[in-house]
This record gives C-alpha cells, sequence and structure tokens, in this order.
C-alpha cells in the first residue's frame, strides 16, 4: 500500500492535482455513504431522527477529518493533521457560512441555542489553545476533548428528550451494512491519498506542514459544504446554520481528540498556536458575537469574513 501511494509522488504535477481532486470527491462519497448506511441501520433498530442527527450525521460528516487526523498522526506529520482541524474549522466559520449567506440570504439564530451552541464553539479553541500550550495534546488531553464532546451530546440528547420519535424502518440491513464498510474504506484510502500528493506537493513548494495541514482542511470541509448548501436549497438556513457549528463542535473536540488517542498523541507548532489558531479565534467569536448581538449574519458581514479568511492565508504563505 505504501509503495502504490509513494509512487503517486513521481507522477507529473497535473496529474497528481487531478488524483487529489479525485481523493476530496471520495472522501465526500464514503462520508456520505457511511452516514446513509448508518442512518438505515439506526432506523432499522427503531433509533429516533434526532438521535440520529446529532451524532450520525455530525460524526460522519467529519469523518475526513478524523481520518486524515489519524493517519498523519502515525505518519509522524502531527502539524498536518492539528492543522486540518484548524484549517476545516476555520474555512467553515469564515469562508463557507458567507458563501452560504450570499447564496441563500441572512443566516439566524435563536439567542437560546446561541448561548449553548456558540459558546461551544469558541470555548472549543479556547480549550485547544490551553492544551496546547506545552507544545504537544498528549493521549490523555486527546480523551479528555474526546468525553467533553460525549458530554455536550448527552446534554442535548436529554435537552431534547421530548422530541425523539422512534419509527422502524424496512431498511435492508445487508446493503446498509456494506454502503457503511464501503464509505469507511473509501474515506480511509481518499485521505491516505491526498495526505501523501498533499504532503508531497507541499514540501515541493517549501510550505511548513501546519500550512500544508490548513490547506488539506479546505478539502476536508467538503461535506459540511455539501450539507449546508442542499439545507439552503431546501430552504432550510437554521440547518445549514446548525451543521456549521455543530462540525465547529465535533472536530476540534472529537476529530481531534480521537485522533490523539489513536495516534499517540501529536505535538502542535508555535506557527499552529500562535497564529493560526489565534486568526480562527478571531473568525468564530467575531461570527457569534455578530449573531448574538444582530440575530443575524448578513451578506455585508459575510463580505468581511470571506476577506478576512483571504487575507489571512495571504498572510500566512509569506
Amino acid at each position: 500500500m505504501q509503495q502504490l501511494l509513494q509512487s503517486l509522488t513521481v507522477l507529473p504535477y497535473p496529474a497528481q492535482a487531478l488524483i487529489a481532486i479525485m481523493a476530496i470527491a471520495g472522501l465526500w462519497f464514503g462520508s456520505d455513504k457511511v452516514i446513509w448506511g448508518v442512518k438505515r441501520i439506526a432506523r432499522k433498530f427503531g433509533i429516533s431522527e434526532l438521535i440520529i442527527g446529532l451524532t450520525i450525521v455530525s460524526i460522519g460528516s467529519s469523518l475526513p477529518e478524523i481520518f486524515v487526523n489519524i493517519s498523519a498522526g502515525m505518519r509522524g506529520v502531527d502539524d498536518i493533521g492539528v492543522g486540518n482541524i484548524v484549517g476545516s474549522c476555520f474555512v467553515q466559520i469564515s469562508f463557507i457560512l458567507a458563501l452560504c449567506v450570499l447564496v441563500g440570504g441572512p443566516m439566524k439564530s435563536q439567542k437560546s441555542k446561541l448561548k449553548r451552541d456558540g459558546a461551544m464553539v469558541v470555548g472549543s479553541i479556547v480549550l485547544l489553545f490551553l492544551l496546547g500550550l506545552d507544545g504537544s495534546i498528549g493521549t490523555g488531553e486527546g480523551l479528555l476533548l474526546v468525553l467533553m464532546y460525549a458530554s455536550y451530546l448527552y446534554y442535548l440528547l436529554v435537552a431534547n428528550r421530548t422530541k425523539w420519535k422512534v419509527k422502524k424502518s424496512d431498511a435492508h440491513l445487508m446493503l446498509s451494512f456494506v454502503a457503511f464498510t464501503f464509505g469507511v474504506a473509501l474515506v480511509w484510502i481518499s485521505a491516505e491519498v491526498l495526505l501523501t500528493v498533499g504532503i508531497h506537493a507541499g514540501r515541493e513548494l517549501g510550505l511548513r506542514e501546519g500550512m500544508i495541514g490548513l490547506l488539506s482542511g479546505i478539502g476536508t470541509s467538503i461535506p459540511e459544504l455539501s450539507i449546508s448548501m442542499m439545507a439552503l436549497l431546501r430552504k432550510s438556513n437554521g440547518i445549514s446554520l446548525g451543521n456549521l457549528l455543530g462540525s465547529n463542535i465535533t472536530d476540534p473536540l472529537f476529530s481531534l481528540g480521537i485522533g490523539a488517542v489513536l495516534a499517540g498523541g501529536y505535538q502542535v507548532s508555535d506557527f499552529l498556536l500562535w497564529q493560526a489558531m489565534p486568526v480562527w479565534f478571531i473568525a468564530s467569536s467575531s461570527a457569534m458575537t455578530v449573531l448574538w448581538f444582530r440575530g443575524k449574519i448578513d451578506r455585508g458581514f459575510a463580505v468581511i469574513l470571506i476577506a478576512f479568511y483571504l487575507g489571512a492565508f495571504a498572510v500566512f504563505l509569506t
């Protein structure tokens, strides 16, 4: 497997670019099949729609980040794993959020939900920063992140228990299991291919590994972009915003946490700790502040978010 992956790096650059695009498509398609399969399995056994949405969909859309994190940790390129999470969350809470607003109109949020979810979004960044101050996020700290995410999910389930609706499905169990297995395999292979090609291209261009990670985060955000845009087409701006907020909680807590546990921890560079994370914090806290005081994010602020995102990356590349 490793020999086959390394053979990709000797291909011409246009071919490598095409393979990277195909790997990103594989991440999206594989994640979609995992979600589809597990949702059908859950419904087969009468698990409620609420639980499916809060757990399976939110975690399923983060599968690219999870697999890229684990793979990066096992390869010893920790900065790419951590950078992938920072880059993915940063692009979602700024560029993708702004793009959704420009396409579908203002996004609104209730203060009651913002107290919970908005605080978790900002709090997750602060916690990640504090844990990384010593230059690493160890296995125990990764477990702490996972437990915090599990506690958050438990709170959501308890708070919404009156909305549980259990309805069994006649879904074919074997077909659902095949779709799930195929999806996991495709996401894993796609993550390995994207990392191999991305690491090689980034090093050839002289980019630091943290920057490679930030750029890879754009690719692994495809599922969240797809879900948010689909929600907009269905006139569900609330779902679109909820998906992005939920992903910005799932990724730093669960995706990075489970990656740290399985990969034996991560080293965190000064670039990610003192440059990338603060910029991510500024974008997130600004979006949450605007939502809190104005009740919505309009097109004017969306343009500011896009400009901020592009400006930050221009600075990072210099």
